[in-house]
């Protein structure tokens, strides 16, 4: 009589009893590999403007993070981690879609992607994803990034006392989803304004004993704005806290990646709005039980545009070779010490500041060397930071202090005023105050670098040209001038200046018989030539179209009054005229383009425009200038 797993043969025919063995053999390994092959949740925890220096992990002593210093002891701590930007949506939309700023069309802040840009939510949603982003969001459009959203509350900019959650969304959903969907794995953004200005008043810091860090002036007023800093950061902690004991409590520890990162450096001179090393370098800490072993450093050099490919390969998806980003999964789980030879970054500064387009392209290489290209040297750089801060105003104590202290001096005049080139050892110069390139025994060095962004700039297939010019529009006797294909935010306005009673708009239009938009106008209003046809389309979605016309190019000049009466002209001749009997000549939030819509694909009427459209004016009150 022979047995086989318990089971005696004399009692089962044989094809019977093997038939049996297999089906349970089967489930067995059904249910092993299903157990091994559960994807895990991610949660990805994005402070707002936080230096990689300002945690206790990363040495800092003044300021308390128990809990991020909790997840870096239970985790990686990353030391060579960089956003691809210093400001906050071109940086969130890197992160989100694992492009860096040009080719994802979002290089200033409150700009948007191009149409059609695929993110986070669309890679993980087909990989079997929920993916929810709690509090700000900010990238744009936001029907191209299909989030599911919560915690909008404390997602808004203000009152500053919402920015810790206090109705708890986060951790609510945390707790909801675990209990009511424990199969499927969620990607989960946690996004508060913390410790983005306002900055929360401090209470437990005392500014006289705090070390100051030697980047920034040693004022009375900054000592109080780094205490207020500080307590922002104790308050992010806090959440992060909250957070962990969230996912403790659902009991998914084991089976959830949890990062810890910032979007940019803080909102002080030389770090936010540049791409100094203090304005890139970022926290970046992961936990994954199991995975990730407690307590490691990693020098590989990461830039925040890899967490899309990471998170696509931690959930099991294939890689997607058309991303700047790539996935640095391996430094985690299987301790590889190399991730970039190089990395990518730029700062292209921001529409409320029109006037001053300072824009800068940097790489920073493994072996520790930074390149900085600034684009137009000879324009002072100008930011919230001396401008329009809201709380804790200390940039007119750095002004005074540098009349008789030598070292404020060179801060104060390293942020407002760049060399065309500079080249820092940042193993030697972490706080990059030593340009090298001008030094001529780092010539090699510096022409290698150069090298480097201009392979990496064509790669992206922006050229300096492009740079130089850049996306604002050019304001001058009373007009704007918008290129083709070109848009610039509301905010790229100065309201001080463009404020009409009367709007012109005028143009060369060719091909007008395909056509499409000529232009969005703050969307107050939409102006089309399309089909033979010019006319207006407004918020309410009401048309005013010509007749056909004969002539399929000409000069377009359009007419409207504050009061409403719009005239259009092409080839010469009146097209169109009517009373609106509403006030669209006055800037809005919104954009205003040439020949496309900022952010979005539309047919017909609004497609992008088909033909040509030359010198595109906007023009205030009279249609001639002074000669």
């Amino acid at each position: 009589m022979r047995c086989f797993a318990n089971v005696c043969l004399s009692e089962y025919p044989f094809r019977q009893m093997m038939i049996r063995i297999i089906a349970m053999l089967g489930c067995c390994l059904s249910a092993v590999l299903s157990a091994a092959q559960k994807k895990p949740s991610i949660i990805l925890f994005i402070a707002d403007d936080l230096n990689q220096q300002d945690v206790g992990c990363y040495g800092n002593k003044d300021v308390q993070t128990p809990n991020m210093d909790l997840l870096a002891a239970q985790g990686m701590r990353f030391t060579r981690a960089y956003a691809a930007s210093p400001m906050c949506t071109p940086s969130r939309s890197a992160i989100f879609t694992g492009l860096y700023p040009f080719r994802n069309g979002c290089q200033m802040n409150h700009f948007t992607v191009r149409p059609g840009v695929p993110n986070l939510p669309d890679f993980l949603k087909s990989l079997g994803y929920r993916v929810v982003i709690s509090g700000k969001i900010d990238v744009s459009p936001r029907d191209n990034f299909p989030f599911e959203v919560t915690g909008e509350e404390f997602g808004r900019y203000e009152p500053i006392e919402n920015r810790i959650d206090r109705k708890k969304e986060t951790v609510r959903m945390i707790r909801e989803h675990f209990q009511s969907r424990p199969q499927q794995p969620i990607c989960l953004i946690v996004a508060p304004w913390l410790p983005h200005v306002p900055w929360f008043p401090h209470k437990d810091f005392d500014p006289q004993k705090m070390k100051m860090p030697s980047y920034l002036a040693d004022t009375k007023e900054t000592r109080g704005a780094l205490a207020s800093y500080y307590q922002s950061i104790r308050a992010a902690d806090k959440m992060l806290g909250e957070v962990l004991q969230a996912v403790d409590q659902a009991g998914q520890t084991n089976n959830t990646v949890l990062m810890l990162t910032a979007d940019q450096g803080a909102q002080f001179p030389s770090a936010k709005w540049t791409v100094y090393d203090k304005g890139l370098r970022v926290p970046l800490v992961v936990r994954w039980p199991g995975h990730v072993p407690s307590g490691a450093v990693s020098d590989a050099l990461v830039s925040l545009a890899d967490l899309t490919p990471t998170f696509i390969d931690i959930g099991g998806g294939a890689p997607v070779d058309s991303l700047d980003g790539s996935s640095f999964k391996d430094v985690l789980v299987k301790n590889k010490k190399q991730h970039h030879a190089y990395i990518f970054a730029e700062t292209s500064v921001e529409p409320h500041y029109w006037y001053n387009y300072t824009p800068a392209r940097s790489v920073i290489t493994a072996d520790g060397w930074h390149y900085i290209k600034n684009y137009h040297p000879g324009e002072r750089f100008i930011t919230h930071i001396d401008k329009v801060e809201r709380n804790e105003f200390y940039f007119d104590s750095w002004v005074e202090d540098a009349r008789q202290n030598s070292h404020t001096k060179f801060l104060l005049n390293r942020y407002s005023y760049r060399p065309p080139e500079e080249l820092f050892n940042v193993n030697r110069d972490r706080e990059e105050f030593q340009n090298l390139a001008d030094v001529p025994a780092f010539k090699d060095i510096l022409k290698e670098k150069r090298a480097l962004l201009k392979k990496e700039l064509l790669k992206q297939g922006e050229t300096d040209e492009m740079i130089l010019e850049g996306p604002l529009p050019e304001f001058a006797d009373k007009s704007y001038t918008i290129r083709q294909n070109k848009s610039a935010s509301g905010l790229s306005f100065n309201k001080k200046l463009w404020n009409p009673d009367t709007l012109y708009i005028a143009a060369y239009l060719e091909g007008i018989d395909k056509g499409g938009v000529v232009c969005d106008y703050f969307n107050n209003f939409k102006l089309f030539a399309y089909a033979g046809k010019i006319g207006v389309l407004l918020a309410d979605s009401s048309i005013w179209e010509s007749a056909s016309l004969p002539s399929g190019s000409g000069h377009l000049v359009l007419r409207l009054s504050a009061q409403g009466d719009l005239d259009i002209q092409f080839d010469h001749k009146m097209v169109l005229s009517r009373k609106l009997n509403k006030d669209l000549t006055k800037i809005k939030a919104g954009y205003v383009t040439c020949g496309k819509l900022q952010g979005k694909e539309a047919a017909g009427r609004l497609q992008s425009y088909q033909g040509k459209i030359s010198d595109l004016r906007f023009i205030m009150n009279e249609l001639s200038g002074n000669p």
